[in-house]
């Protein structure tokens, strides 16, 4: 139950709410309403509201606009600045340029590994580690990503119900969350004229169909596939994936409109510029939660913040704190929503976490709960790069790291045909490991270019050779649940230990994840063989990880190297209130806390479905609904 508002902390809201001014924009390209000047007395106070949510990114900026829509007045904090006139948000294209800009990026690096010469001997390594980017603007993560947005299994959601005994997470119950993200979010898919196009693309997605469903088409008559093909990737993904399970080529979703990124940024500016109360203060950095020093069980009541851009360890562009702290009050909640780092990394800042962990940085509890910052997952990804000798005619003349008016696909981006309406994921095969799979665990999808993962400079590389077709490999579903999250010190502005710890090290090659992808890595080579047949003239030749990569040892010592993910979620893990390692309950809220919440991927208990931008925007909205059922 929530407890009622303390009517010192009243007086305080009163005092702190006259001193808050509107202003009528906020930041590059966007409305918004702005918070004016800090207030003077009683202390530096930024205003008072129903709700603070912090962070805007898949799980916090739904989840804002829908408690801002129900009347509401909520504050939303984000680290970034809108970024949403800027081609590298606007255009899917330049989704990888986007992840390596210091207007709209963070970069963390991270360990891979227990054993660090397996992590130095990454190609990507550098000396700290391997880069791992994630967003810093209004929609965080998703001001960045690939825009990929593919729903997960129904039986994900009932497997989350059994795990946390609450009904409400059933499949069935959560259908109502598609439309309600369907109704801010634009879903498009690239046109099927792409492939038709490009006689390279062609071969690759007609030998990829073929090879998944072992037809033996070796290439005699691409024509007479064509029409094939050309069903495959009229289907509609996500469609399937709402009545049930489903296998195949098919056309990746994508979170876009009219060519143009779509995602949580649209619906908060379109929240505040309908004139809903919610108030977006960007450039501003949440240092810890407070909590009132008069509760025996810690009540969260505002958060201290920074009002500095770039002051966190992860910007690209690093300025030095001046140290001068603000607060914000919430009469009723608090609501973390900075991601599978941060909220992690706020919760034990502000004492919420494992004893160890805290004491470790000399921070004193105030609520043990160990699970904060353990239990860290995520896809494993790898790559297969073919070489031809003549460029791809789809971005022979592309060159996103030119100026935007020296790029002639730029010119044609709102072409129907345009290639950079698209993240540059032409189609995806959706497939099971093995027979003994009971759900489809990998994404074997068509990238023009060279694609092997994130390092600095990675952008510039992709598209450098025109001449290059990779297959990326992304497996689902993994069973690691070992990674972890946690403070090197008690600074708010240092970035956190990132530890991954990827497959068993104690006997890798039983690892059914590392066994599933030397699997998928062959299924690729199998589509490269029947391509080779469809283009005699010009047969692609795997350069990475090349032929002389051959036996499952070396495959498996190769994919355990070279191996990265982008979908980091659970260390924040729902549970039962009787689950020790559990952070948050069915409803959200931190267990042994009051008034404090979090809604984001960190919640997850096992990492859902293939994508996980979908899953995200479905538990917010759930989020929401659930919250407004707890409002008195």
């Amino acid at each position: 139950m929530l407890r009622p508002v303390r009517p010192a902390l009243a007086l305080l809201a009163l005092a702190a709410l006259a001193a808050v001014l509107a202003l009528p924009s906020c930041g590059d390209g966007g409305g918004g309403a702005c918070l004016g000047p800090a207030c003077g007395d009683p202390g530096p106070v930024v205003g008072e509201y129903e709700y603070i949510v912090v962070g805007s990114g898949a799980g916090g900026g739904p989840l804002a606009s829908r408690l801002a829509r129900a009347g509401h007045r909520v504050l939303l904090v984000e680290a970034g600045q809108d970024v949403g006139g800027k081609l590298n948000y606007r255009v899917p294209a330049r989704h990888a340029r986007a992840t390596e800009d210091p207007d709209m990026a963070w970069w963390y690096f991270v360990r891979h590994h227990d054993d660090p010469t397996l992590d130095a001997a990454d190609s990507k390594a550098t000396p700290e580690g391997v880069l791992y980017p994630r967003g810093s603007a209004l929609g965080g993560s998703t001001a960045v990503n690939a825009m990929v947005t593919v729903l997960p299994a129904r039986s994900d959601w009932d497997h989350l119900a059994a795990l946390t005994g609450d009904p409400r997470f059933r499949a069935a119950a959560m259908d109502e969350t598609v439309d309600k993200v369907l109704s801010w979010l634009s879903v498009d898919v690239p046109s099927p004229a792409l492939a038709a196009d490009d006689e390279v693309v062609t071969a690759m997605l007609t030998a990829a169909a073929a090879a998944d469903a072992q037809d033996g088409a070796d290439g005699t008559d691409l024509p007479a596939l064509a029409g094939e093909l050309a069903r495959l990737l009229a289907r509609d993904l996500n469609q399937t994936l709402r009545a049930g399970e489903t296998t195949g080529l098919y056309r990746l979703p994508l979170a876009t409109r009219d060519g143009e990124r779509s995602g949580p940024r649209d619906l908060i500016v379109d929240t505040v510029a309908q004139g809903y109360p919610l108030t977006v203060l960007t450039g501003a950095l949440v240092t810890r939660v407070l909590f009132d020093p008069a509760e025996p069980v810690p009540t969260a009541i505002g958060v201290e913040l920074v009002r500095e851009e770039h002051v966190y360890g992860a910007s690209l562009a690093p300025a030095a704190p001046s140290g001068a702290r603000q607060c914000a009050f919430a009469s009723r909640e608090v609501v973390l929503s900075a991601g599978t780092f941060n909220t992690p990394q706020l919760l034990m800042l502000s004492g919420i976490g494992p004893q160890a962990a805290l004491d470790a940085v000399g921070i004193a509890p105030r609520l043990v709960r160990e699970g904060v910052g353990q239990n860290l997952q995520d896809r494993y990804e790898a790559a297969v790069v073919a070489e031809l000798d003549a460029d791809i005619d789809l971005v022979a003349d592309c060159d996103p790291t030119a100026p935007p008016e020296l790029d002639p696909c730029q010119a044609r981006w709102k072409d129907p045909r345009g290639v950079y309406r698209t993240s540059g994921f032409l189609a995806t095969v959706l497939r099971r490991a093995s027979d003994d799979t009971a759900l489809a665990d990998l994404h074997v999808f068509a990238v023009p270019g060279d694609a092997r993962g994130y390092y600095p400079g990675y952008s510039a590389d992709a598209l450098a050779a025109k001449d290059r077709f990779t297959w990326l490999l992304l497996k689902a579903r993994s069973h690691n649940r070992d990674g972890t999250v946690r403070l090197r010190s008690a600074s708010p502005f240092e970035r956190p230990e990132i530890r991954f710890s990827y497959f068993d090290e104690a006997d890798p090659a039983h690892d059914p994840d590392l066994l599933a992808l030397i699997g998928g890595v062959r299924f690729i080579r199998d589509i490269l063989a029947r391509a080779g047949a469809f283009l005699p003239d010009d047969p692609p030749r795997e350069i990475w990880p090349g032929p002389d990569v051959a036996s499952d040892a070396d495959l498996g010592a190769f994919i355990r190297k070279e191996t990265w993910g982008h979908h980091a979620c659970c260390t924040s893990p729902m549970g039962r209130t009787d689950d020790p390692m559990a952070v948050v309950d069915a409803r959200f809220r931190v267990i042994g806390a009051d008034r404090l919440r979090v809604v984001d991927a960190s919640v997850f208990p096992e990492i859902p479905g293939t994508f996980i931008a979908m899953p995200t925007f479905m538990l917010s909205e759930k989020a929401a609904e659930t919250i407004l059922e707890d409002s008195p």
